[in-house]
């Protein structure tokens, strides 16, 4: 799929340059986190991703995904990013199950919630997923082990990003940073990177393409 959730599996990507593949490496990060954002630390509004990606960044999101075991999103990227007929074992955290049909057909998608909203989650998700409890995203830890869960990639939004950031749950953090302003939503990389600081950089065509990694000063 493409960076913004397309479905390009038919697609055989090009090569990684060596170092792009490097910085790229998620080695033995548990949880690991991709977003664009713009100058000024906007990313890109629901189903709008295509707004700022590129060439290179759609490349490097594939090889990212290459890399994990699960791709976690929440509940309005997989209402608005079309994230129909993935190859990948998606989970979407909602306490609505309001999804769109499309979103289940694809490897049968697993839905996170609390116990509040699991009646209502059941109700409108039925059958069509399999429907986890979640009581908050620092249970992840203990889900994904259970699950046999060993790399989790978070595609967004910025709202789970940003919970992800405070439970302090980021080994990795890729960031691609366009230099041109858009009309989407600004996020405080300050937060999101804090405790992940970066790492190393490589800039091509004016934009930077950053590995933030926790543990690195």
């Amino acid at each position: 799929m493409s960076a913004n959730g397309a479905n390009t599996a038919h697609i055989s990507p090009s090569p990684l340059e060596p170092d792009f593949a490097r910085l790229y490496d998620i080695g033995d990060a548990t949880f690991v986190l991709n977003l664009i954002v713009d100058v000024g630390g906007g990313f890109a509004p629901p189903g709008a991703s295509k707004e700022l990606t590129n060439s290179r960044d759609r490349q490097l999101f594939h090889h990212l995904r290459t890399q994990c075991d699960l791709i976690l999103i929440g509940g309005e990227t997989a209402r608005t990013e079309p994230y129909r007929s993935h190859t990948h074992q998606v989970a979407v955290l909602t306490r609505s199950g309001n999804l769109p049909d499309d979103f289940y057909t694809g490897v049968k998608p697993w839905v996170l919630t609390d116990s509040t909203s699991f009646a209502r989650v059941t109700h409108n998700v039925q059958d069509r997923a399999k429907i986890h409890l979640l009581e908050n995203v620092t249970d992840l830890v203990a889900f994904t082990a259970q699950q046999g869960i060993h790399s989790v990639l978070c595609e967004g939004g910025g709202n789970l990003a940003l919970q992800l950031a405070h439970a302090n749950l980021l080994d990795l953090i890729f960031l691609t940073r366009v230099p041109h302003r858009s009309k989407s939503t600004q996020l405080d990389i300050a937060q999101l990177i804090r405790g992940v600081p970066l790492s190393e950089e490589i800039v091509e065509a004016q934009v930077a393409y950053q590995r933030h990694q926790k543990g690195e000063q």
